[in-house]
């Protein structure tokens, strides 16, 4: 029985291109609030998540096995918009995204990685979370590490916000995607 050895730390400049490889591969982009094309690429999407990542490149911590990056996420500095319509919620930072390697999930990386990110918070931290089944795919996870339900966004939040072409599931016929609002207070 071959034993993972699993490196965790703080991304480097070099990083950004497996980053954004892992977050085009399993979500397309999350980043609703960019002005993209209807109809854009995935290379396209993939540039513009590889100026994502390379511009946030600071705010991430990776995984790798085998100098080989299976995991990612990242924290956002200081936000005071509030998109999403909540009251009480004047600055906060903002999970951009945490995104394990398929062949990796179910081992813990993405437990430690946020875990990482939302250690020693000063601010609350918001993780806007998604899910194509009946309950958001990081329901379980966020609530292990300390976040609760802020605002149910509905089944038609992606949609709605002209999501759906950018999403990995973009050549499927979906109905409907539940979208949450996530936060963890800052810690006193």
């Amino acid at each position: 029985m071959k034993i993972m050895t699993l490196f965790y730390r703080k991304a480097k400049k070099e990083d950004a291109l497996q980053i954004a490889s892992l977050i085009t591969k399993l979500l397309g982009t999350c980043d609703v609030k960019d002005n993209y094309s209807q109809n854009c690429s995935r290379d396209e999407i993939f540039q513009k998540n590889l100026k994502h990542a390379d511009n946030e490149i600071n705010n991430y911590y990776v995984c790798s096995f085998e100098n080989k990056i299976i995991g990612a996420c990242g924290l956002s500095n200081v936000k005071t918009e509030n998109e999403w319509g909540v009251k009480a919620l004047p600055k906060y930072k903002e999970i951009l995204y945490l995104v394990v390697d398929k062949n990796y999930q179910k081992k813990g990386i993405g437990t430690n990685l946020l875990k990482l990110c939302v250690s020693k918070n000063d601010y609350p931290i918001i993780y806007e979370a998604w899910g194509d089944k009946d309950i958001v795919n990081s329901k379980y996870l966020l609530e292990k590490c300390g976040f609760k339900l802020l605002k149910d966004l509905g089944n038609k939040y992606y949609k709605n916000n002209g999501y759906c072409p950018l999403c990995v599931n973009r050549d499927k016929n979906c109905n409907s995607c539940l979208a949450e609002l996530y936060i963890k207070d800052k810690e006193k």
